[in-house]
């Protein structure tokens, strides 16, 4: 793994393997008001019961967005080792987030750059940890291509807006200078 991958899974790491106070407050909100509203028209609701509720629902959403992370980390080394495993040789391998208000969240799909050409890889959910992974790739240029690119205000990520296959589709990759050089490169080889 080149200095370059490490640094990239290392940003990536930082952005969707940490645990979010926004997403966790947010998800204790809705659990515990699901769980009043829930009690209440059964009328066994007890101002006891409600600190019960929330400090269950505190901990509920703290493992849930803790085992997101995890689980995001560990798919992201098991993407990167199929993807070693399919090409022969890879330039670089760099991971696909979704962005939204909650945080970041890591997309089934990653953008290879082999030999100087830009592709796509889009991976398939397996269903059983026996299933065997698939992927399709899509070379920049055919199916795949990147329409506008803009550094977002945290100078952490970089969204793209792209068209893969005639739909829009937009995703964040972290903001790494060399990363994005290296894409424009291979974009131009692509084509």
């Amino acid at each position: 793994m080149t200095k370059l991958q490490e640094e990239i899974f290392a940003q990536t790491k930082k952005l969707v393997g940490q645990v979010n106070l926004i997403r966790i407050f947010f998800y204790t909100l809705i659990s515990t008001l699901m769980i009043i509203i829930v009690l209440s028209i059964f009328g066994i609701l007890t101002i006891e019961l409600v600190f019960i509720i929330i400090g269950i629902s505190m901990l509920y959403s703290y493992l849930r967005d803790y085992s997101i992370t995890k689980y995001s980390a560990k798919q992201m080394e098991k993407y990167y080792n199929y993807s070693l495993e399919k090409y022969d040789d890879i330039d670089l391998y760099i991971p696909l987030l979704e962005k939204s208000y909650q945080g970041y969240f890591l997309k089934r799909s990653a953008l290879i750059i082999q030999d100087d050409i830009l592709y796509l890889e889009a991976f398939r959910q397996k269903r059983s940890s026996k299933q065997k992974q698939v992927s399709i790739s899509v070379k920049y240029g055919t199916k795949f291509i990147i329409d506008m690119q803009k550094i977002d205000k945290n100078n952490k990520s970089v969204t793209f807006d792209s068209t893969f296959s005639t739909e829009y589709y937009r995703f964040s990759i972290v903001y790494n200078k060399e990363a994005l050089e290296l894409i424009e490169k291979a974009k131009k080889g692509g084509l």
